[in-house]
């Protein structure tokens, strides 16, 4: 590994690492304010179903594994294969951001307002700080889609940390939905 290569995967961790900061604060809080709370939700709250959630979860868990099957294809140079899987990593994370808004209109319908108290505030804040890095991840995609042919000597690597990237908006979707929906 040269010298850019331990830079960008130095530079990915660090990302990684402010964002489960990020997360981890986030979710320290809601612990807080949910071992607190009497009754759960609080007390004119309605707690949101949990369909779109799910299919949520299963969108991105699919779009993942997609993910990894682009770094498999690049590390044996099949670039058509790699294209192709991250076409399907790129398409199922358009369709979580569709089915995030579809989650935010069915709140609204449901009477889940950022001003109907800290509960409704909550579920909105951390899913639109989860919808932000998901967009910063799809134009991480967009890019290496770009970027994603046999000339470029670094490619595996680029594929590596956009990939890792990824996996970790997967597993902080999974802890939201466990967290905020299921519990």
């Amino acid at each position: 590994m040269n010298r850019s290569q331990s830079q960008n995967n130095l530079a990915m961790t660090i990302v990684l690492i402010s964002g489960a900061m990020l997360f981890a604060t986030l979710f320290m809080g809601y612990a807080i304010y949910r071992t607190s709370a009497p009754t759960w939700p609080p007390m004119g709250s309605t707690k949101v179903s949990l369909g779109l959630p799910f299919l949520a979860t299963l969108t991105i868990l699919l779009s993942s594994w997609f993910c990894h099957r682009v770094q498999l294809a690049v590390k044996v140079e099949n670039f058509a294969r790699a294209s192709m899987e991250l076409n399907m990593t790129l398409g199922l994370g358009f369709v979580f951001l569709f089915i995030q808004s579809s989650l935010w209109f069915h709140m609204k319908n449901v009477g889940l307002y950022t001003s109907s108290g800290i509960f409704a505030s909550i579920l909105y804040a951390y899913t639109w700080i989860h919808a932000v890095h998901v967009v910063l991840g799809l134009f991480s995609l967009i890019w290496l889609r770009v970027v994603l042919r046999p000339s470029n000597a670094r490619i595996l690597q680029k594929t590596i940390n956009v990939e890792r990237f990824w996996h970790f908006l997967g597993i902080v979707w999974i802890i939201m939905f466990l967290t905020l929906f299921v519990l």
